[in-house]
């Protein structure tokens, strides 16, 4: 609903009513640019018919004019426009991010998210920690939603697990270990395949990683949560920081935290950093839980 502005009193819409129903935008990029194509088509036969240009210019014309309008029709007839448009795809999960966070707060928690690999909880998968306190990168049981000893905190899975289980599952997704090769993982994945942005960069820098989301699609979605409050990034990452957060932690078998999501309202650009908790000396990897092998268990 891009060029939509904002007017006092009532609007137009699709249906022919005062201001009921809503205004959308019916051209994509594939459309405009073929109307473009047929409407020069139509201009060079125009020329064609009204100037005495000689017979191969003319022929030129009709032939330049007839292209243009094979290409037009070839861009109408096979290529399918966006069926959703990536500003709503975006604001879908906003409204839950927040539900989520002010449920936090009520429980007393105000940290940062962390991911925890499998070694520290004995599950399967990567989870999601919300301490109460400072969390030092110690064992967590996954048992109950919210652990009232040891590093207390509210236990989840990631909002990227069913995701990343279909890509293991039918793209045979393989999560390396190297720190470059996970930065080669996510601008695969996130940039080339999904095209959720242009391209992915990112840079490491002792136990912290930067990723920054070049152009991206959904970025109303970050907007409408920040909105609200910048820390809700932090507290309950989007699916698609949780996806990078998962794949770093299981990568690294480190406890990987969401230090800071800025936007730059300029360029479309969505930075994410990562840190990576020390592994703690002496430590033992968790037992591996029952619950999590149970067929249809889940949190």
């Amino acid at each position: 609903m891009k060029g939509n502005k904002n007017v006092k009193g009532k609007t137009k819409s699709p249906r022919g009513g005062d201001g009921k129903g809503m205004k959308v935008k019916k051209l994509d990029n594939y459309a405009f640019a073929a109307i473009l194509l047929m409407a020069a088509a139509g201009i060079l036969i125009v020329i064609a018919l009204i100037t005495s240009l000689g017979e191969f210019i003319t022929a030129a014309f009709v032939i330049s004019a007839t292209a243009c309008a094979l290409v037009g029709i070839f861009i109408l007839t096979f290529t399918r426009g966006e069926t959703i448009e990536p500003r709503h795809m975006g604001v879908l999960t906003a409204q839950w991010c927040k539900n989520i966070c002010r449920i936090e707060s009520d429980l007393g928690i105000t940290g940062n998210a962390y991911f925890l690999p499998p070694r520290v909880t004995g599950e399967s998968r990567v989870m999601q920690f919300n301490p109460t306190l400072t969390y030092s990168g110690s064992n967590v049981s996954a048992k109950e939603l919210f652990i009232k000893t040891g590093a207390a905190g509210l236990i989840i899975t990631p909002t990227c697990e069913p995701w990343i289980s279909d890509l293991k599952k039918r793209n045979a997704l393989k999560i390396p270990h190297e720190e470059e090769e996970l930065i080669a993982l996510i601008n695969e994945t996130l940039g080339e395949v999904f095209e959720f942005a242009t391209r992915v960069s990112g840079s490491w820098h002792d136990n912290t990683m930067s990723l920054t989301f070049h152009g991206y699609r959904f970025i109303d979605g970050c907007r409408a949560v920040a909105h609200e409050s910048e820390e809700f990034c932090v507290m309950n990452p989007c699916p698609v920081c949780s996806f990078c957060g998962s794949l770093i932690a299981e990568g690294t078998d480190k406890v990987v935290t969401v230090d800071q999501c800025s936007i730059n309202p300029s360029s479309h650009d969505v930075t994410a950093v990562f840190s990576m908790l020390p592994v703690r000396k002496g430590s033992k990897p968790a037992e591996p839980s029952r619950q999590d092998a149970a067929p249809g268990s889940s949190r």
